[in-house]
């Protein structure tokens, strides 16, 4: 990477806008999710959202946020929104972050999270599915420092040494350590080639449980075959921008 496309990555600029700027969120869990492996955490976070009716209380905007909408109820969607569920803040990401967005993206988001005072973050993703060797485990945890000191242990397994967890969910727990900030994250085993919203079921389930809250999974069982096919049909979208912008990715890679 070249001086002048490290200058572009560290140019990049995250910006929370919530609706009401006076709003208190102190104490709050931080709920996340990115596209990852089986798009669980895009299906989970999502999910948690509808089925729970959180309120929209503003945005996530970066400098190179997808510049794709979406419609739904009438209402318009952003790539990057933020919910409010009683005292859980959902970060919804309609669209993952660009690659070469992803540093700034986790790094800007635990900075928001520890200046306003958010108590945890809860991190879902997937693990590769041909890692499972336990029939009866269907998911595995990380956790940073602190939030094994301050918080309760999940009821599922710890990750198992030695193996490697990537992508946006990776850098968000890096940051998290660094900065001294408690987030956990949870890792249903996943299909690698495709959408998986039984393994998405999984990391609600143990949302459920560190929250205890009562958000059913019976729709990500039954609508499983549909909610593939839109989410294949949204990275056919972010495919084509990707091949419009290729001439550009230079300055990005």
């Amino acid at each position: 990477m070249s001086s002048g496309e490290e200058k572009n990555i560290k140019k990049s600029k995250i910006e929370f806008i919530l609706k009401n700027p006076d709003e208190d969120i102190s104490g709050c869990t931080l709920v996340a999710g990115f596209y990852g492996l089986g798009r669980v955490g895009f299906i989970s976070v999502n999910h948690i959202v509808q089925k729970l009716d959180a309120k929209l209380i503003g945005y996530l905007v970066s400098e190179f946020i997808p510049p794709f909408l979406s419609i739904k109820n009438n209402r318009i969607v952003l790539p990057f929104e933020i919910y409010r569920h009683e005292d859980v803040i959902f970060l919804t990401t309609y669209f993952e972050p660009y690659k070469y967005e992803h540093r700034s993206f986790a790094e800007s988001i635990i900075h928001w999270a520890k200046d306003n005072n958010i108590s945890q973050s809860i991190l879902l993703g997937g693990l590769d599915s041909r890692l499972r060797t336990e029939e009866d485990i269907f998911a595995k945890a990380v956790c940073t420092t602190r939030y094994r000191n301050e918080f309760q242990e999940p009821t599922i397994p710890f990750v198992d040494d030695g193996l490697y967890i990537s992508g946006p969910m990776a850098l968000m727990l890096m940051y998290a350590e660094i900065y001294n900030f408690p987030a956990i994250g949870i890792l249903p085993y996943a299909e690698r080639s495709r959408p998986d919203p039984i393994a998405a079921s999984h990391a609600v389930e143990t949302v459920n449980d560190l929250l205890k809250i009562d958000c059913g999974v019976e729709e990500l069982i039954l609508e499983a075959e549909t909610i593939e096919t839109e989410l294949q049909e949204l990275e056919g979208l972010r495919n084509e921008e990707d091949t419009e912008r290729t001439p550009d990715r230079g300055m990005f890679m």
